[in-house]
């Protein structure tokens, strides 16, 4: 297969022609790896190639469309060129939209009229547009939806077409059955072993009012928000509708009241490390949940933490979590000790959007190494602080996002009473973005930068608290918090401003192989406002990836440029840098 070209097509791009041909030439990335063998030309697939494209376009309303196929033959480069020749001919219009309804009186009739024909104006199918097989059936989805939310548990609607062939125009009539109207009836909850019932009817987001699909799959996700079961299902009962009410059934799966989770692995960075995590279900009765977790590594050789969560706290996506911690840090320049508690309200205001609001108060002793010189003293001392933040996130897929973009901030106030010893105020914003650009290649871009400044006469910032840069999933020419102001030892001491930027070329290569070219850039600085952009530090690299069902096996391999004293970093980790 050569080229494949297309004349005469202006309702239809060629790329969206060719995405439905089953012979198709390279794109851009195929040509480029020029040892990929290109498609066989064959004559079946030449003739189902013009039915698709003839289906495609009567789908699109050119029911009269005329399709030629011509091939020009390079027998010097065993290539077979093709071009299609169309002739679109005039578009079948919509003549007009007809509602047939069939209810038990007039009076119903009538009501279900107005509320299908209010906002008429929007519908996507409209008199005098093209016939669209994609529009009609929307619109029916439509209808059917609007019933659902509106008191009719069980419509039915078919479309019928009549087609004037010699005026080019067509009629749609929607016959529809509402079936009968009703309101929420009794609620019966089964499957619930452990969890008493009135921790679940909390959740219940109806009550009597008329039936919904949206309130019904609206308890189903305030139901799930609770963190304890496998899976919830909602019935309607239709066969036992009694007196315009319908019963509703909730099943529920409760998952094991105890779960344990190990793991174990390797990085180049925190080299082995293991985890264990312990859970609790049904903690002191209710909904709450208790995990006890458990883990090891090189920069942490010990975190011990047990969490205590309130679901439906304040709402019904709301949570209160109770925490407190022991755990010990190991950097190149200090080593951190620290026990303390926190107090997390965190409330999921839609799907995409969440927020929380944080307490912690931690004590803590810093260690610091025989190089480490600052003004900051081996010593023991208090940590108060309010943390608030909010996340937005409508990427997708999990794991492997494609498209869509995530935001997050998140601002600390420290100094809270309590012999806090330092005080100061901190930012963070976070923003990435994702977007296929051809078939299996997708741009990925991150934009991070924060800023935190010393307050009430105050004037450093403790040193575990500053901003760093470098490692795995920062600057990748660099290693683990290499980029960072340093003292007179050249040990890493942290900034207080602090601005990176990443940009990644992720190809699919083979099956669950991809290649990645990546640039990051970056740089932090002592001052809380310097964020100079004429002062950054940049490293290229290269990297693969390896598709698992947990996240991608990652190897990165980064160089600085404009720094002959670095040599190449290497990367090996598990999850997307960003």
């Amino acid at each position: 297969m050569g080229k494949i070209e297309f004349t005469g097509n202006k309702a239809i791009s060629a790329s969206q022609l060719k995405k439905n041909l089953n012979l198709k030439s390279k794109n851009l990335i195929q040509k480029i790896a020029f040892w990929t063998k290109s498609q066989d030309f064959n004559e079946f697939y030449l003739e189902d190639n013009v039915q698709q494209i003839i289906s495609l376009y009567q789908r699109a309303g050119f029911l009269k469309v005329d399709v030629k196929a011509y091939k020009d033959i390079n027998r010097k480069k065993e290539k077979i060129n093709l071009l299609y020749e169309i002739k679109e001919n005039e578009p079948v219009l919509i003549n007009d939209i007809k509602l047939k309804i069939d209810a038990k009186d007039q009076e119903r009739i009538d009501s279900v009229k107005q509320l299908l024909e209010t906002g008429r104006t929007d519908w996507i199918l409209q008199e005098n547009s093209i016939f669209r097989d994609l529009n009609i059936l929307a619109l029916n989805k439509y209808f059917h939806e609007l019933l659902l939310n509106n008191g009719y548990p069980s419509p039915e609607i078919k479309q019928e077409i009549l087609l004037t062939e010699a005026e080019n125009k067509a009629d749609v009539i929607y016959n529809i059955s509402a079936g009968t109207f009703c309101s929420f009836g009794a609620v019966n909850i089964i499957g619930n072993e452990r969890t008493p019932s009135h921790v679940i009817s909390r959740q219940i987001s109806f009550n009597g009012e008329q039936f919904s699909q949206t309130q019904l799959q609206e308890t189903q996700r305030r139901i799930q928000q609770l963190g304890i079961f496998q899976f919830v299902t909602m019935k309607s009962m239709l066969d036992e509708i009694e007196n315009n009410t319908i019963p509703i059934e909730i099943m529920v799966k409760e998952l094991p009241e105890w779960s344990v989770k190990f793991g174990i692995g390797y990085g180049l960075e925190d080299r082995l490390r293991t985890s264990l995590d312990l859970l609790k279900l049904n903690f002191l009765g209710g909904a709450r949940r208790a995990n006890l977790y458990l883990k090891h590594s090189f920069l942490e050789p010990y975190n011990v933490s047990l969490k205590i969560t309130q679901p439906a706290f304040l709402g019904p996506y709301g949570s209160l979590a109770f925490k407190p911690y022991l755990k010990k840090e190991h950097e190149s320049a200090y080593d951190l000790e620290t026990f303390g508690t926190s107090l997390t309200f965190q409330n999921i205001i839609n799907p995409r959007l969440n927020g929380f609001i944080s307490y912690r108060f931690e004590r803590s002793f810093i260690d610091l190494s025989d190089e480490t010189e600052t003004d900051i003293l081996n010593e023991f001392y208090n940590k108060s602080a309010l943390s608030q933040g909010l996340s937005f996130n409508n990427s997708s897929p999990v794991f492997y996002p494609e498209t869509g973009f995530s935001a997050s901030y998140v601002v600390t106030l420290s100094g809270l009473k309590l012999n806090s010893k330092y005080h100061y105020l901190q930012g963070l914003v976070d923003l990435r973005k994702y977007q296929r650009i051809l078939a299996e290649l997708v741009l990925a871009g991150k934009i991070k930068i924060g800023s935190m400044k010393p307050i009430w006469g105050d004037t450093i910032t403790p040193l575990e608290e500053r901003y760093y840069a470098g490692g795995s999933l920062s600057l990748r020419g660099w290693g683990r918090n290499d980029v960072s102001p340093k003292n007179e030892n050249n040990k890493s001491i942290g900034g207080n401003s602090y601005l990176e930027l990443s940009l990644e070329a992720r190809q699919k290569i083979f099956k669950i192989l991809y290649l990645v070219l990546f640039l990051d850039a970056g740089n932090v600085w002592m001052d809380f406002d310097r964020h100079n952009l004429n002062d950054l530090k940049y490293s290229p690299g290269i990297g693969l990836r390896l598709r698992t069902p947990i996240g991608p096996i990652r190897l990165d391999a980064a160089q600085p440029v404009w720094d002959s004293k670095k040599s190449i970093q290497l990367h090996l980790s598990i999850g997307q840098a960003f």
